[in-house]
């Protein structure tokens, strides 16, 4: 997803709430206990089955993993996906509560469902509201999330590695036709999109500490890049794939927040069809575990080969969802 600069705007008292405050208060207890990852496959099965109140159980634990403790990121989506399309169980985990989430974020964050209820948030701006709720995670939240991401065992050392050059145009439009470079110069071009989605300068990446400030950096330039290698297709519903493959490759931060919102919402929404998504999620995220890690490869070495070449050289399965890539384009079509 790209990014916007929209601001969350706090809620008027004497609105109606897409949930209500005792739900509210229901959902924040249960997302601040460590998740149970039985219960979460099992939550999965059901849903899948046609029962929607496991969507609550998976929404809580994608938020904890989100927000509260990215090391619970792993257990809790690999249980989902076990669950949703079958496979062993993963190694049990032992996941505490992580970090405990102040009052400030959890109006941030149901500001944000208020907000695209009421039809106050254009599509384009989703994504800079879900970032901004990292403005009120608790001290603490950084180190942790560093801490998780250089043991992850896809970063590929990303805290030692340094700070990669900015890309340039100029720099792919030397290579082959055909080649990778080639392609990814073509959709900038053609779709007018940043080369690097957003200046590293102006977020202030490089106040980030090590593994976080690679890694980080590096979505920025590859994440279209990856998109081609990986087979997504630009569209709503492989965003939410590519998400979740990053989740699995190297437990992005804005990946782990974008899901949890978007399987929160349906969550209280029963008559509201929240298998699309899941289903792409579990296959997506089960695609990213299974394929070599992405951070490992030194792209700009290799922007001379074609795609295939590349996904031949690195064992690269591009994704294979059981669903349109354009389902939701075709539904709103309809």
């Amino acid at each position: 997803m790209r990014f916007s600069n929209g601001e969350v705007q706090k809620p008027a008292e004497n609105r109606a709430f897409f949930v209500s405050r005792t739900e509210r208060a229901k959902f924040e207890t249960a997302a601040a206990q460590p998740p149970d990852v039985a219960a979460i496959r099992d939550a999965a099965r059901a849903v899948r089955a046609g029962d929607s109140r496991g969507r609550f159980t998976l929404a809580a634990a994608f938020t904890h993993a989100a927000f509260c403790d990215p090391f619970a990121v792993m257990p809790v989506y690999d249980a989902f996906a076990a669950g949703w399309l079958g496979g062993p169980m993963p190694q049990s985990a032992v996941l505490d509560a992580g970090l405990a989430l102040p009052e400030q974020f959890w109006m941030d964050f149901w500001e944000l469902f208020d907000a695209r209820r009421e039809g106050r948030v254009a599509p384009g701006d989703v994504t800079g509201l879900v970032a901004a709720l990292g403005r009120s995670l608790p001290l603490g939240t950084r180190a942790l999330s560093e801490d998780a991401a250089r043991t992850h065992p896809k970063t590929a050392g990303a805290h030692m590695r340094a700070m990669p050059p900015k890309l340039t145009l100029e720099d792919l439009a030397r290579q082959p036709e055909g080649s990778l470079a080639a392609d990814f110069h073509a959709l900038i071009v053609a779709n007018g999109f940043d080369l690097e989605v957003l200046d590293r300068d102006a977020l202030n990446l490089a106040t980030l500490p090590p593994a976080l400030r690679y890694l980080n950096t590096r979505i920025l330039q590859m994440h279209d890049v990856w998109h081609l290698v990986g087979g997504y297709r630009f569209t709503a519903l492989h965003e939410v794939a590519v998400s979740a493959f990053q989740l699995a490759q190297f437990n992005h931060g804005y990946s782990a927040m974008f899901l949890a919102t978007a399987v929160t919402g349906p969550a209280f929404e029963p008559a509201s069809d929240a298998a699309p998504v899941l289903q792409t999620i579990a296959e997506a995220w089960r695609h990213g575990r299974e394929t070599p890690s992405f951070m490992a490869i030194a792209w700009e070495e290799e922007w001379h080969l074609p795609i295939s070449a590349l996904r031949a050289r690195h064992g690269i399965k591009p994704f294979a969802g059981s669903l349109p890539s354009d389902l939701f384009e075709r539904l709103r079509a309809a």
